[in-house]
């Protein structure tokens, strides 16, 4: 623990430009203010959820909010960034992946012999897994399209540097930050998400124990937190050090703040700088697999004490 500190303590003395990171916050802070005052993209996203136009809506959102910290640090005086057809190419590809990911809605075309609301285990749980064909695919893609011979493998999702005792460390600290934000009542009318999926219901059709039908649902849910790691800690950070260095954390912290739009206040603020320390973290180790367990465990602990 104390080595993380301490790394993380130097990149930021290091990186730190208080004109530079201001901007930034102010900008994330803004977009944030626009959406949970006007309701700005959730509208939107409300109203054609079940439509192809979600896509471009999401595609529109997310590049504001990425796109206007490149600009930011582009225009910034200490600014020694070129920004080349490659970046934008893979960045737009980028965009357009998550996009498709946050927005996908495929899964509602399932059909099964088993009744609603029965039916919502598989639509909620497939909506987890879907991640595999909108995120997992696209990625690998543009791994071996512009990134293959880089020196992090696979955006850093491997066993490789992996601190398993750092790992169980700040599990521990997630695990408290979850008790405490299960206590706010934005929070605790949120989660469980498990508690939408009508997972007894679905037991009972299939006559399996309800906890079976559980555990097959968080397996999912904690699924999904892998392909947002590897988008957002691996593809949108390893994939673009080469441009922005250290700085490729900042328009993602952004990015990820905006895809918690529509989720509570507390979640989306911390989801800011939870991305930026996540971020240093990945940098630091030359790998995700912090992130995979942090995310995992702060989710998992969610549901656990929003169902106390």
């Amino acid at each position: 623990m104390k080595k993380l500190l301490t790394s993380s303590i130097e990149f930021i003395k290091d990186d730190f430009d208080i004109s530079l990171y201001l901007k930034v916050i102010l900008y994330t802070a803004a977009l944030i203010f626009i959406e949970y005052k006007f309701s700005a993209y959730s509208i939107f996203a409300d109203k054609y959820v079940y439509s192809n136009l979600i896509y471009i809506i999401n595609f529109i959102a997310f590049s504001i909010a990425y796109y206007g910290v490149v600009i930011i640090l582009i225009t910034d005086k200490s600014n020694t960034i070129k920004l080349s057809r490659t970046f934008w190419l893979k960045s737009l590809i980028s965009i357009a992946t998550a996009s498709l990911y946050i927005g996908y809605f495929g899964y509602n075309g399932i059909t099964t012999s088993i009744s609603y609301p029965a039916r919502q285990f598989c639509f909620y749980t497939a909506n987890n897994l879907s991640g595999i064909f909108t995120l997992l695919i696209p990625v690998t893609l543009i791994y071996f399209i512009f990134d293959r011979n880089k020196n992090i493998p696979f955006y850093g999702l491997s066993i490789k540097n992996f601190d398993y005792k750092l790992a169980l460390q700040l599990s521990i600290i997630a695990i408290l930050i979850a008790f405490i934000g299960s206590r706010f009542q934005s929070v605790s009318e949120y989660y469980p998400i498990l508690e939408r999926t009508s997972y007894k219901l679905f037991a009972q059709e299939l006559s399996a124990p309800s906890w079976l039908t559980a555990i097959i649902f968080e397996f999912a849910y904690m699924f999904d937190f892998v392909m947002i790691e590897l988008f957002f800690r691996g593809l949108m950070i390893f994939g673009f050090t080469k441009v922005f260095g250290k700085r490729a954390i900042l328009p993602v912290a952004c990015l990820y703040a905006a895809i918690h739009f529509g989720k509570p206040l507390p979640e989306t603020i911390s989801s800011f700088f939870g991305a930026y320390l996540l971020g240093i973290v990945a940098l630091n180790q030359k790998n995700i697999g912090i992130g995979v367990v942090l995310h995992c465990v702060l989710a998992a602990s969610m549901e656990v004490f929003a169902i106390s």
